[in-house]
């Protein structure tokens, strides 16, 4: 391979940290060099509802079966 194809491939697979401007893989979820998270907060919200899911439908299950005990 030449080194302008060798270069172009590097580029895409790289980009840079939203805080540091550091080079840091696409597929980071957190930069290596200052720690800073990299993941979309569209994400971390979607995680963050699906737990609370969780949650409640864990406190629910154990409401039910408190009833079904009597």
């Amino acid at each position: 391979m030449q080194s302008q194809e060798i270069d172009s491939m590097k580029k895409s697979i790289l980009r840079s940290c939203k805080a540091c401007d550091k080079e840091i893989s696409r597929y980071s979820l957190f930069c290596r060099n200052c720690g800073h998270p990299q993941g979309s907060m569209l994400a971390i919200w979607l995680l963050v509802l699906f737990l609370l899911l969780m949650v409640a439908y864990y406190i629910a299950f154990i409401i039910y079966g408190m009833t079904l005990v009597k």
